[in-house]
């Protein structure tokens, strides 16, 4: 008999690891809840995905999808990868809906908070802009980066497309049109550092991120704290990012060409800073074994959870029948080993959402 239900549960699976990458590729701190919030928020996509109509997906519009994606984690776990991710934090977004009593009534924002973010996330925008542009024009990966930004505010499509066309101006000349309050202040330094440390600090970003933290005034002392942090946070992302593209690749490493390389660029184009993308890209176009040596055993727990959640979502990507499963789960556990962690407590993280969204479709 024919079974229109099953290939349609298999896009949806594919969709979902996707989504589950990219949630978890940003180093979300509560990773099932950011998953699970996620996909809640995609069901239109999903709905699209499983009737076979046109919807972007990670391998084949990556750009179109990130978008959709940078928006649809914007209210619930910001990625660490998208610019200004620590002002979104201030609930300096729409995507989240309405807040507080008005929340029960309406999803709708009212207009004062359409007001905040439409002022503030201008600020951002343009402040990212700025130090991306202060040591030479912007890129193609700088312009996607800044639009993850404009996706993840949530406003409306004019307004996004306004945005989205702003001259580029420098620190000193962006219109704050009153004040900032302290903790928005304090996270547009931080994003700024951020956007600053994505391909090593330059003088030149150095002095206008300074620039940005004289006007909106923030200490120094907390300007250099905020520099030091991003470093650091960097050099987070970068082992994070190594570790789930070395996990993908020892997990599918017989599917090369083919799901091992293609998952893993993607991903390596989100978690991986810029500075040392290359570095990775190159190692997996090389197409080696990944030897466990134990390299990442010092990831923090947040991370190596975020990281294998990652490895895992990918291994699961094609839908694969019971018994190659049995063969990437052990893959999958020996590579958990090597990283320091026990494979079945990321393997349930990650299955748990996974199943529920699935069982719900079905029934559905």
């Amino acid at each position: 008999m024919n079974d229109p239900m099953t290939p349609a549960l298999a896009r949806l699976l594919g969709a979902i690891t996707e989504e589950a990458i990219f949630v978890l590729a940003g180093g979300a701190s509560d990773a099932r809840e950011a998953i699970a919030g996620v996909v809640k928020r995609r069901a239109d996509a999903h709905a699209a995905v499983m009737n076979a109509k046109p919807a972007p997906s990670m391998l084949d519009s990556f750009d179109a999808w990130s978008l959709e994606m940078s928006r649809a984690a914007a209210g619930i776990s910001p990625p660490d990868f998208v610019p200004m991710a620590d002002v979104l934090g201030e609930k300096v977004t729409l995507a989240a809906g309405a807040r507080g009593i008005r929340s029960l009534f309406s999803s709708k924002p009212n207009e004062k908070d359409e007001a905040r973010v439409r002022r503030l996330g201008t600020i951002a925008v343009e402040a990212a802009r700025a130090i991306y542009s202060a040591d030479g024009s912007i890129d193609a990966d700088e312009a996607r980066s800044i639009g993850w930004l404009i996706a993840s505010l949530g406003l409306s499509d004019a307004d996004a497309q306004k945005l989205a066309t702003l001259p580029g101006v420098k620190p000193e000349k962006i219109e704050l049109h009153g004040e900032v309050d302290a903790g928005v202040a304090k996270a547009l330094v931080r994003g700024a550092w951020l956007v600053a440390a994505e391909d090593g600090l330059d003088p030149r970003e150095e002095e206008a991120v300074r620039m940005l933290a004289h006007r909106v005034s923030v200490a120094t002392q907390e300007v250099e704290h905020a520099r030091n942090e991003a470093v650091a946070r960097v050099d987070a992302r970068r082992a994070l990012g190594l570790c789930a593209t070395e996990g993908i690749r020892y997990v599918l490493s017989d599917r090369v060409p083919g799901d091992g390389v293609a998952l893993a660029s993607k991903t390596c184009a989100l978690a991986v800073p810029r500075r040392f993308r290359e570095e990775v890209l190159g190692q997996i176009a090389h197409g080696g074994l990944v030897s466990l040596a134990k390299r990442h055993a010092g990831l923090a727990t947040a991370d190596r959870t975020c990281a294998l959640g990652v490895a895992w979502a990918a291994a699961l990507h094609e839908n694969p029948t019971l018994a190659r499963r049995s063969t990437l789960r052990a893959r999958f556990d020996r590579f958990a080993a090597d990283v320091g962690d026990e494979g079945g407590r990321v393997r349930t993280l990650v299955e748990g959402v996974i199943d529920e969204a699935l069982a719900i479709a079905a029934a559905q």
